[in-house]
């Protein structure tokens, strides 16, 4: 099972990276909003589930990869690099390359984390987003004049979207594992006591 699952998530990984890196997207970019913003995703995502999932080798201590990673994260959505990684292709190259590294990096820092820091950290990344897809829909030209106002709206709603689908997928996951795990105690205890002793 659990190759099967890491197979599945390698060919999403790479999937998202062949859509995501190629000339028609790149060029799509240059005019559009949303597939540049949807490729952070993709980029940052496949990073995270290869080596949360695949390769959870460590190549660094986790609190230094964890905050590179967020750093490089929200680097390339403040508002001069984000517009520099849209006008410039070679800019861009640095920003997928560096994203799809600050994704691994998170990824299997996670594996090291507790519960409630995984909480915050996901509540943080909801916070952020929720920040920055109310600022495209609200008020686009404060975060950048490259693409036009309606554009930018779009993708603050698409953002908006794609976040909570993403907290509830990543919520049924947890607690669909909690009740998994309390089946699995419910099924140990029985067979250590399949039939309750009575006293009278």
């Amino acid at each position: 099972m659990k190759n099967k699952t890491n197979f599945f998530v390698l060919l999403l990984a790479l999937l998202l990276i062949i859509l995501t890196v190629n000339p028609f997207t790149e060029s799509l970019m240059y005019v559009n909003p949303i597939p540049y913003m949807l490729a952070h995703y993709s980029l940052f995502g496949s990073g995270l589930l290869l080596s949360y999932f695949v390769f959870k080798k460590k190549l660094i201590r986790t609190e230094i990869s964890l905050s590179l990673g967020i750093f490089i994260a929200v680097l390339w959505h403040y508002p001069l690099f984000f517009n520099l990684g849209a006008i410039f292709l070679w800019i861009r190259m640095i920003e997928e390359v560096t994203l799809f590294l600050g994704g691994y990096m998170v990824g299997y820092s996670l594996n090291d984390l507790g519960k409630n820091y995984k909480i915050l950290l996901l509540a943080m990344w909801m916070a952020g987003d929720t920040i920055l897809s109310s600022m495209l829909m609200i008020n686009p030209s404060v975060y950048t004049h490259i693409y036009s106002s309606t554009e930018l709206k779009y993708l603050g709603i698409i953002m908006f979207l794609m976040m909570n689908l993403i907290a509830v997928y990543i919520l049924l996951s947890y607690v669909n594992k909690m009740l998994s795990q309390e089946g699995d105690v419910v099924d140990k205890n029985y067979e250590r006591n399949p039939y309750p002793k009575y006293e009278y």
